[in-house]
C-alpha cells in the first residue's frame, strides 16, 4: 500500500489525478488486493468528480467480501442516491454482502430486490441465483421458492440452493423430491448436490439412504468426487458406527486430510472402541487440536482420567474445549479435587472461562461443601464476564442449594429476568432439599400463579418436599392435581414419592393400596418397596415388612442387599432360625453378601 500511496502522489504531481483508467487501477489494487486498504480506495472514489460503476462495483466487491460487509450496502445507496445505475456486476456483490448479515438486514435485501426489478435484471440468472441464496440464508424459504419458481431455465447452482434449503431446515423428503426434479429436468447434479443429500442422511440417522446416496454418487460423479464430499461420506458412516464401511472409504480416498483421520478417530470413539481409536491416533500423520481434544474425550468418556490427562500434558496447544472437556471429564468422573485444581490452573493460564467450563464447576462446587468458596468466587467472575444464560443459572442455584446456602440460591433465582419452567422447578427442589417444605410449596404456588406451567421435574420436587415434612393431605393433592388438571402421566420417582409419603406417615395399607391401584409401575421396583419396608420396621409393622421384603427377593433372587434385608428383618425380631434359613437360601442360590469396605479404604486406598 504504501508503494501504491508514493505512486498515486506522483500521478498528482505529474496532472494526471483524473486520469479514468489509472484511478480504477488504484481503485482496484486498494479494494481488491490482499496487501490494500478499503478505506484508501472509498477515499480516492470520493475525490473523483465523475465516477462509473466499474469504480463503485470494485469498492462494493472489496466491502463484500471483507469484515464489514455492510459497507457494501452504504456504499451502494450512495451510488443509487447520486443516479449512477447499478448493472448486473453490480447486484451480486451487494447481495452477497447482505447475505452475511441475516435478517437484520432483511430490508436491504428486499430493497435491492425491488431494484433488480425495476432495472430489469430479473432474468439475469447470476442475480437470481444470488437472491436465492440470500433469502435462504436469511431463512426465508418461502421467498426463495419464489424466486427460484420465476427462473425460466435454472442452473445446477439454482437447484443447489434449494435442495440445500429444505436438508437444512430438516424438510429431507422435499429434498429428495427436489433433487428427483432435478434429475428429470435434465440438470446433472455435482459435488454440492450431494454433500447437501449427504447431510441431511446424517442429520435423519438414515443409514439405508445414505448409502444409495453414495451408490449415486459413484454412478453420476465417479472419481471426480471432491474431497470435500469425500469427507462428508466418512464422517456420515462413522456417526452411524459403521465402521467397515468407514474403513473402506478411508481407504480408497488419495488424499487422507486431518479431517478425515479425525472423523475416523471419533467414530471409534463413538462406538467405544478406545484400543482402535488411540491406533488411529498414532497413525496420524499430522494431528490439530480438534484431534488432540477428541482423543481427550474418548478417555473421559472411557472413565479414564489419567490418560486423558496425560493426552492433555501433551498437546502442543490447547484450546478452550481442551480446558473443559477436562474439567467435565473430571466432575463426570466425581474426581471434584482434581476438577477445582484444572479450573485454577485454566484461570493461571488466562484462558477466558465459559458457559460449558462454569457448568462443570457449578456441578462440583455443589458435591464439594467444602468448595463452596470457590464457587462463590467463580460466580463473582461470571458476572464480572456478564455471562448470562438459562443452563448456567439454574446449575448457580443448584450448587447453592446442594452446599446448603438456599438463600444464594432464591436470591439467583430473583436475578433471573424470564424464569422458565426449569428455573423455578430447579429452586422448589433446592428448597425441598434443605428441609424448607413450605417455602417450597410456596414457591410452586407462585409458579402457577405466574402462569407458568409445571412439569414432571416440578411436581417430583414438590411431592419431595412434603413427604420431608410429613404434609400428606398436601401431597395427595398435589398428585391428583399432577395428573388430572396438568395432565402429567406419573412416572416411578413420583410414585415412590407418594409411598414415602404415606410409610413415613405410618399409612402403611394405603401406601400399599396405592402400590396396587394407583402405580403398577413401581410394583416391582426396590427403590419404592424398600422405602416401604423401612416404614413397616419403624411402626412396628413386622409382618407386612416380612411380606415386601419376600418380594423383593422373589422380583432379584441373586440380590444379596435383598437377602439381608429379609434377615436384618428376622434378627431385629430374633427370629435366628429364619436369619438361618435366609442365608442357606442364599448360599443355594449362589448370591454371595457384598463385602463392605471401611472410609479408611477410601482415603488411604487400601
Amino acid at each position: 500500500m504504501k508503494r501504491l500511496m508514493e505512486f498515486h502522489a506522483h500521478f498528482i504531481t505529474s496532472g494526471l489525478s483524473t486520469h479514468p483508467t489509472i484511478l480504477s487501477s488504484i481503485v482496484s489494487f486498494a479494494a481488491l488486493s490482499p496487501a490494500g486498504d478499503l478505506g484508501y480506495a472509498r477515499s480516492v472514489l470520493a475525490r473523483i468528480t465523475q465516477p462509473n460503476s466499474f469504480m463503485f462495483n470494485t469498492v462494493i466487491r472489496g466491502y463484500a467480501s471483507s469484515s464489514d460487509p455492510g459497507s457494501a450496502f452504504v456504499l451502494y445507496s450512495f451510488m443509487i442516491g447520486h443516479g449512477i445505475v447499478p448493472n448486473s456486476y453490480t447486484y451480486p456483490f451487494v447481495i452477497k454482502a447482505l447475505s452475511k448479515g441475516g435478517r437484520d438486514w432483511l430490508c436491504g435485501g428486499e430493497a435491492t430486490h425491488c431494484s433488480v426489478i425495476k432495472y430489469g435484471h430479473v432474468s439475469d440468472l447470476h442475480i437470481a441465483n444470488s437472491l436465492l441464496n440470500m433469502y435462504a440464508s436469511f431463512g426465508l424459504s418461502e421467498d426463495a421458492h419464489k424466486v427460484f419458481d420465476e427462473i425460466p431455465k435454472p442452473d445446477v447452482v439454482s437447484w443447489n440452493v434449494i435442495v440445500d434449503d429444505l436438508c437444512q431446515n430438516g424438510r429431507f423428503n422435499e429434498a429428495w423430491y427436489v433433487f428427483s426434479r432435478m434429475c428429470k429436468n435434465g440438470i446433472r447434479p455435482n459435488s454440492v448436490t450431494f454433500l447437501s443429500l449427504v447431510s441431511s442422511c446424517t442429520k435423519s440417522s438414515d443409514l439405508g439412504t445414505g448409502k444409495m446416496v453414495h451408490l449415486q454418487i459413484m454412478v453420476m460423479i465417479g472419481n471426480s468426487i471432491s474431497k470435500n464430499l469425500e469427507n462428508s461420506l466418512l464422517d456420515m458412516y462413522c456417526k452411524f458406527g459403521d465402521l467397515d464401511s468407514a474403513e473402506k472409504m478411508f481407504h480408497i480416498m488419495e488424499v487422507k486430510t486431518v479431517f478425515a483421520w479425525t472423523s475416523l478417530l471419533d467414530g471409534y470413539i463413538l462406538k467405544g472402541e478406545l484400543k482402535r481409536a488411540v491406533e488411529v491416533f498414532n497413525r496420524m500423520p499430522l494431528k490439530d487440536t480438534t484431534a488432540w481434544n477428541v482423543m481427550l474425550y474418548g478417555f473421559l468418556e472411557a472413565g479414564d482420567v489419567n490418560s486423558a490427562e496425560k493426552i492433555f500434558r501433551e498437546m502442543p496447544e490447547r484450546d478452550l474445549v481442551s480446558w473443559n472437556s477436562m474439567i467435565l471429564g473430571y466432575a463426570h468422573n466425581k474426581k471434584h479435587i482434581e476438577c477445582l485444581l484444572f479450573l485454577k490452573e485454566m484461570l493461571f493460564s488466562g484462558v477466558k472461562l465459559d458457559r460449558i467450563t462454569l457448568l462443570g464447576v457449578f456441578s462440583v462446587c455443589g458435591y464439594a461443601r467444602e468448595a463452596q468458596f470457590l464457587g462463590e468466587a467463580v460466580h463473582s467472575h461470571m458476572e464480572k464476564l456478564n455471562i448470562k444464560g438459562e443452563e448456567v443459572e439454574t446449575a448457580l442455584m443448584d450448587m447453592y442449594s446442594k452446599s446448603g446456602s438456599f438463600e444464594k440460591a432464591i436470591k439467583v433465582f430473583e436475578t433471573i429476568a424470564r424464569k422458565s419452567v426449569l428455573a423455578w422447578s430447579v429452586l422448589i427442589a433446592g428448597l425441598a432439599m434443605n428441609g424448607l417444605a413450605n417455602e417450597a410449596l410456596n414457591y410452586f404456588h407462585l409458579m402457577c400463579e405466574a402462569r407458568v406451567k409445571p412439569n414432571e421435574i416440578t411436581f417430583l420436587g414438590a411431592l419431595c418436599a412434603c413427604s420431608h415434612a410429613g404434609l400428606v393431605e398436601e401431597g395427595k393433592e398435589l398428585f391428583r392435581d399432577m395428573v388430572q388438571i396438568h395432565g402429567n402421566t406419573p412416572r416411578s420417582e413420583h410414585c415412590g414419592c407418594m409411598v414415602d409419603l404415606l410409610g413415613r406417615a405410618g399409612l402403611l395399607k394405603e401406601a400399599e393400596k396405592f402400590i396396587q391401584e394407583s402405580a403398577p409401575a413401581i410394583a416391582d421396583e426396590a427403590g419404592a418397596l424398600g422405602a416401604l419396608v423401612g416404614a413397616c420396621r419403624v411402626h412396628g409393622e413386622i409382618g407386612m415388612a416380612e411380606k415386601i421384603a419376600k418380594r423383593l427377593v422373589e422380583i432379584d433372587p441373586y440380590n444379596s442387599a435383598r437377602y439381608v434385608l429379609l434377615s436384618n428383618i428376622y434378627a431385629a425380631e430374633n427370629r435366628w432360625g429364619d436369619v438361618e434359613k435366609v442365608r442357606k437360601r442364599m448360599k443355594a442360590s449362589g448370591v454371595q453378601k457384598t463385602p463392605g469396605f471401611s472410609l479408611i479404604q477410601l482415603k488411604y486406598g487400601g
